[in-house]
């Protein structure tokens, strides 16, 4: 057995440990214990769990009684703000199961499944060509969404300015025409990826710049946190980098986050969403492009707004069954990761109308979030008792912060 603490364990700590001057107040005590499955990843993979210390009454980190299993050894740990802990990525051989990393964990640490997350949207269906409008924007006439929710008329009272979105997703393209604004921060790749540059093209690309399209809130400060890698699999998304692009979010001041990403339960994202919204943030997540049963989370979580998609007759597409909210989300035109634009289709992209939608609303509030949540869901339409609320015209739901669209 692998007893620890090691040296790299003991290094690692002390960099994590460096970090917590960025402690948010009032941490709850982490819930101690293991929920770790005994079965190996079926296409044989390395396993990796999640060790979350707490810090001691005296401040200090403590990994006395903490066992791990054979050819377990520490990849990474950062320091949680949001957890209100350090976090530490464990590693196991290929073949081996997330419950025989750790044989015996600390008194008061936890140890959670490093489970994965996965963008949800559908392939793109095609590249957006223009039909020779003459319009500022050259495909704001292909943007359906926009008419739905009345955008042009919003832009005459917000347009973002002040509210602050983060994306957690692959890394957007900011060399984009219409991402120039844009920052990346705590990318640990250069390459672009296309499902974060859909989303954040529709959240906030340039309006009225004479080039493809117009974001639902052009104007609001938007930061890519890229927390998805390419695999032969598609992008995937651990659970260690999503808990940090939260860190992030909260670090960069986001008021709105993104995460149009699905995956499992898990404690320490619970966790993490729950004490996000206690700080005021609103997080928007995607629901899911799967007719199930089962919940897709971080979106099922009820600090969490789960958004389905629906077409232009507000047709709802198939979903995971907890569902706050619709928006548009079917043959979406937005940027592409290549610098050009692509229609996609997904609860991915709903989310992003969403998202910007309580851009324009939190801008127009004066930046209180609470209040433009508030006015969102008030005016959202519902079509039926068991219909969940649609996102209704943006100046039905300004007109609510007392800030009417010109008639």
């Amino acid at each position: 057995m692998a007893r620890a603490p090691s040296l790299a364990l003991a290094v690692l700590l002390w960099a994590a440990a460096s970090q917590a001057h960025a402690e948010v107040p009032e941490c709850p005590p982490v819930e101690p214990g293991a929920e770790l499955s005994a079965e190996a990843s079926p296409d044989g993979a390395a396993a990796s769990v999640l060790l979350i210390l707490p810090k001691g009454a005296e401040g200090a980190i403590s990994t006395e009684g903490l066992e791990l299993g054979a050819g377990a050894h520490v990849v990474e740990s950062r320091f949680s703000p949001l957890m209100c802990a350090t976090v530490v990525r464990i590693e196991g051989s290929a073949g081996a199961s997330p419950a025989s990393l750790i044989v015996s964990l600390p008194e008061r640490a936890a140890a959670v499944q490093d489970d994965i997350y996965t963008p949800e949207g559908a392939p793109a269906v095609g590249s957006a060509e223009s039909a020779g409008q003459a319009h500022s924007d050259p495909y704001r006439k292909q943007q359906w969404a926009h008419d739905a929710l009345g955008i042009d008329a919003a832009y005459a009272v917000t347009r973002g300015e002040g509210a602050r979105v983060a994306v957690l997703d692959t890394r957007a393209n900011e060399k984009h025409e219409e991402l120039h604004a844009m920052r990346v921060v705590g990318s640990a790749t250069d390459s672009a990826g296309q499902h974060g540059t859909l989303v954040a093209g529709i959240i906030a690309a340039e309006q009225g710049n004479g080039a493809g399209i117009a974001g639902i809130a052009p104007r609001a400060a938007l930061v890519s946190v890229p927390v998805c890698e390419p695999t032969s699999r598609g992008d995937t998304c651990r659970l260690y980098a999503v808990l940090g692009g939260l860190d992030t979010a909260w670090g960069e001041r986001a008021q709105i986050v993104n995460v149009s990403l699905v995956g499992p339960p898990n404690r320490a994202l619970e966790r993490a969403v729950r004490r996000l919204d206690t700080l005021g943030v609103a997080i928007v997540a995607a629901s899911g492009n799967r007719a199930s049963a089962t919940p897709a989370y971080p979106a099922a979580y009820p600090w969490v707004i789960g958004v389905a998609a629906t077409d232009r007759s507000r047709h709802l597409a198939p979903t995971g069954p907890v569902v706050d909210l619709t928006a548009p989300g079917i043959e979406i035109v937005s940027t592409a990761a290549n610098g050009g634009y692509a229609f996609a289709s997904g609860s991915s992209l709903a989310a992003a109308h969403a998202s910007g939608a309580l851009a324009l609303l939190t801008a127009a509030s004066g930046g209180d979030v609470a209040r433009a949540r508030l006015a969102l869901f008030g005016a959202a339409k519902r079509g039926g008792p068991n219909a969940p609320p649609a996102l209704a015209p943006l100046c039905d739901a300004l007109a609510r912060l007392g800030k009417p669209c010109p008639r």
